[in-house]
């Protein structure tokens, strides 16, 4: 699979749970890089900002991650991050089951219209068996009420390696079914671009780079663009899409 074809029909996977349940270090394990970007988070253990990052499935795709936030402190940036979410990436304790931002999160999720998600039990190293049982049989009764009933959800050690191929097997499938529609999306959509923006900042000698989950009609190298609310015109002078170079960007990127 080409780059050309990577960046023409994108498909992002965003984490979602409660705090302390192990998304960050799931995503490690998964991509061997810690998706935490400050100094403070790793310090402390907890994610607050977004974090960003790609991971190659087993059919060859490579896919944008978004790590968000678990702490019921940071759900703007829970939101923000979910904002864009094609597949997610639902992770549960295997030692404490279903949880408030467990809850909080998959409404988030349906309110923003996701409807694929793949379940991670994380810590099955910490959780005897009568116990990690206990805790699927508790997300499988609690999606029952959500469009996610009969999710797959699958047991997972970060630490140890238990069950990280299945969980990439079974995240393949979820970007697979939605991987039609974004072609279908790429090739009949007219409408104008919109680039939520997540951060912005400068870099010498390059100018100003910001970042986003962009929606509505892809973005070319040269295009004008428009800031709001100050109506400031720019120009795209580059961009990236999961670490890959690129002169295009399709609707439901996040560059």
């Amino acid at each position: 699979m080409t780059a050309r074809e990577l960046v023409e029909c994108p498909v992002v996977v965003g984490t979602a749970g409660h705090v302390d349940h192990g998304k960050s270090a799931l995503i490690e394990a998964l991509t061997g890089k810690n998706p935490d970007r400050l100094e403070v988070e790793r310090r402390r253990g907890m994610t607050t900002e977004l974090g960003f990052g790609e991971l190659e499935l087993p059919g060859g795709k490579i896919v944008g991650l978004v790590d968000v936030p678990g702490h019921a402190h940071y759900l703007r940036a829970m939101v923000q991050g979910a904002t864009g979410v094609d597949v997610a990436l639902l992770v549960v304790s295997a030692v404490e089951g279903v949880m408030p931002q467990t809850r909080e999160h998959v409404r988030v999720l349906e309110l923003l219209g996701v409807t694929r998600m793949v379940v991670a039990l994380t810590m099955r190293d910490l959780a005897d068996d009568e116990i990690a049982t206990l805790a699927e049989l508790d997300v499988e009764a609690f999606l029952d009420g959500t469009v996610f009933a009969g999710t797959s959800i699958v047991p997972v050690s970060s630490k140890t390696g238990e069950g990280l191929e299945e969980l990439l097997t079974a995240l393949d499938n979820a970007v697979c079914s939605c991987w039609s529609e974004h072609l279908e999306a790429a090739a009949g959509s007219g409408a104008a671009p919109r680039l939520p923006i997540d951060r912005c900042f400068s870099i010498r000698g390059t100018g100003t780079v910001v970042t986003g989950t962009l929606h509505d009609g892809p973005v070319s190298v040269g295009d004008e663009l428009v800031a709001l609310p100050s109506q400031t015109r720019c120009r795209v002078r580059g961009g990236r899409f999961t670490g890959i170079p690129s002169a295009r960007f399709p609707a439901s990127a996040s560059p």
